[in-house]
């Protein structure tokens, strides 16, 4: 045989190593495999309770009350207060202007009696049918006497003009008089009867500003009253849906834990193997390579020459 090249060198001998478990935990760590690939090719389990509490009722009756004040635009009866406040301030006004007046010719005037001079005129009347009448006898007892037409006759007659004249203006005089002091009397009752009419007024008018105040008071304690109110229906409202909440997270909690109960077996089984202490047993295996010519030549010099012969 020829010498064209060199064969590659065959390994003489090889040497394979096997580790294995002890026999008393390989059970076990086979089990924990075939549970744990089990358990990851489970399906996916939903949740189909609630998750989120609903609104209750407390929640939507503050609301409500929320919504009625916020709608009724400002505190309840202040516009009434304010009307009944300007009406206070109007009549404070219209009776710092009360001026109180004077009893003139022109008030005379206007009190006295418009009958007043017929009354004059029909009592001068009488006083003149009077004189007529007085006059006639005293001529009568003239022309009996005899001194009808003589000095003594016409002196009684101008004494008698005199007083008809003094009669007259003091008719006059003490009518008009009377006439002043009544018209006087009921000026001044109608000026103090305004008078105590401003006075009143002006006390009614203080006690409507103070009744609108009180009323504007009461509507704003109305509000922030209802404003609590809405305040406290909130929070119970609240306090209830927490405690509800709390009662799905609770059940979804224990969901999940039953759900993941096998998982966790797993883990407590996996932990407990992993603490035993295991010294894994490796075993090796020495192969050496088999040639049969080499075997059938032996060892001897010859053999050796016709082995290097053959293999060369």
């Amino acid at each position: 045989m020829g010498k064209g090249g060199s064969k590659p060198q065959q390994p003489t001998e090889q040497n394979i190593s096997q580790t294995s478990l002890p026999d008393y935990y390989e059970p076990y760590a086979t089990r924990l495999i075939e549970r744990a690939e089990s358990e990851s090719k489970r399906e996916y389990t939903p949740y189909e309770g609630q998750r989120l509490a609903g609104e209750n009722a407390d929640t939507a009756a503050s609301r409500n009350l929320a919504r009625g004040v916020a709608n009724a635009g400002g505190i309840p009866n202040f516009g009434l207060a304010n009307q009944g406040t300007q009406f206070a301030l109007d009549t404070a006004k219209k009776g710092a202007g009360f001026a109180s007046q004077d009893f003139d010719s022109a008030q005379a005037q206007k009190y006295m009696s418009p009958y007043l001079q017929n009354v004059l005129n029909f009592q001068k009347q009488g006083a003149i049918e009077d004189f007529n009448m007085a006059n006639a006898g005293r001529a009568n007892t003239a022309i009996q006497s005899g001194a009808f037409g003589g000095s003594r006759a016409g002196i009684q007659q101008g004494l008698a003009q005199r007083d008809l004249s003094k009669q007259l203006q003091g008719i006059d005089a003490t009518g008009r008089q009377k006439a002043y002091e009544a018209a006087t009397q009921q000026f001044g009752a109608d000026r103090d009867a305004r008078f105590n009419a401003e006075k009143m007024s002006q006390a009614a008018a203080g006690q409507v500003g103070a009744s609108a105040q009180q009323l504007a008071a009461l509507g704003e304690k109305a509000r922030a009253g209802d404003i609590e109110s809405a305040q406290i229906l909130e929070k119970i409202a609240k306090d209830r849906q927490a405690r509800s909440q709390a009662g799905l997270d609770l059940s979804y909690e224990d969901f999940v834990r039953q759900r993941d109960q096998p998982r966790s077996d797993l883990q407590f089984y996996s932990s407990i193997l992993r603490g035993i202490p295991v010294q894994p047993s490796t075993e090796t295996t020495k192969f050496q390579q088999y040639n049969p010519v080499k075997d059938l030549l032996g060892t001897g010099i010859a053999g050796l020459g016709l082995y290097k012969g053959i293999t060369g």
